[in-house]
C-alpha cells in the first residue's frame, strides 16, 4: 500500500516476522509492529490496510508527532486570507492524517515530523552521500545536504557531519541501518523539491 507521508515502508519499517491478528480487522496477516506507538492506548499490531484507511483515527494512539506549530505558521504565510479557526482545522486534519495513517519511523530520539510548503513532508529514505548526490539537481550533494539540515545549532558542524558521519554508500533498508550509530532521515516536500534532513544518534 502506498502511504502519503512514507515511501517504501516495506524497506524502512518491515513487517513482524510472523503473521499475526491485526488489531484493526482481526485478520491474521502481515502486520506492522504497533507496540511502540505513542498514546494512552496500546495495541500489538496493525496491517497496512487498516493503518492506511484510518483505523487509528479517533483513538488515543499515534505513530509519530507532527510539527503542528510550524505547519500552522506555514499555512498562515501561504494563506493570509484564512481565519485562524480555518487554519487550525486544516492543521488538525493534516496532523491526524500524518499521525494516524503513517507507518512508524523507528528512531533513537523523539523529534517532530517536518513540514514544508504547508503540508507534512514524505520520508524517502536514510541519508547517504550517494542519495544526496542523486537527488541534487546540480549534482552538488553536499550543498543539498547542508541546506536540508533542520536542526539549527552552533555546535553542529555540517561539513563534519558530511565528511565523518554521513555514509558514503546507500543505506538500503532498516536492517542495513542497524550498522550505523548515526542516521540521517531524509524527507521531501509533497509540493516542491525541497528536502529536509533530521539526524539522530544512539
Amino acid at each position: 500500500m502506498d502511504f502519503k507521508y512514507f515511501a517504501n515502508p516495506e524497506l524502512y519499517v518491515g513487517f513482524l516476522a510472523d503473521k499475526v491478528a491485526c488489531t484493526g480487522c482481526d485478520i491474521v496477516k502481515e502486520c506492522f509492529d504497533a507496540t511502540g506507538f505513542y498514546g494512552q492506548e496500546k495495541i500489538d499490531a496493525i496491517c497496512t490496510d487498516c493503518l492506511g484507511n484510518g483505523k487509528l483515527i479517533g483513538r488515543s494512539i499515534s505513530t509519530c508527532e507532527g510539527d503542528a506549530t510550524r505547519l500552522k505558521q506555514q499555512l498562515r504565510q501561504l494563506n493570509p486570507s484564512l481565519s485562524w479557526p480555518d487554519i487550525a482545522n486544516v492543521v488538525k486534519l493534516k496532523t491526524d492524517e500524518l499521525e494516524k495513517t503513517t507507518p512508524q519511523l523507528v528512531t533513537w530520539q523523539d523529534w517532530l515530523w517536518p513540514c514544508s510548503d504547508g503540508d507534512y513532508c514524505r520520508f524517502i529514505g536514510y541519508g547517504s552521500q550517494v542519495l544526496y548526490k542523486k537527488i541534487a539537481h546540480d549534482g552538488r550533494g553536499k550543498r543539498l545536504f547542508i541546506q536540508s539540515l533542520t536542526m539549527d545549532s552552533d555546535d553542529v558542524d555540517a561539513d563534519e557531519l558530511w565528511d565523518e558521519y554521513l555514509p558514503e554508500k546507500e543505506i538500503k533498508d532498516y536492517q542495513d541501518s542497524s550498522d550505523h550509530s548515526t542516521l540521517f532521515y531524509v524527507f521531501k516536500s509533497l509540493h516542491s523539491d525541497e528536502i529536509k534532513t533530521i539526524w539522530d544518534t544512539e
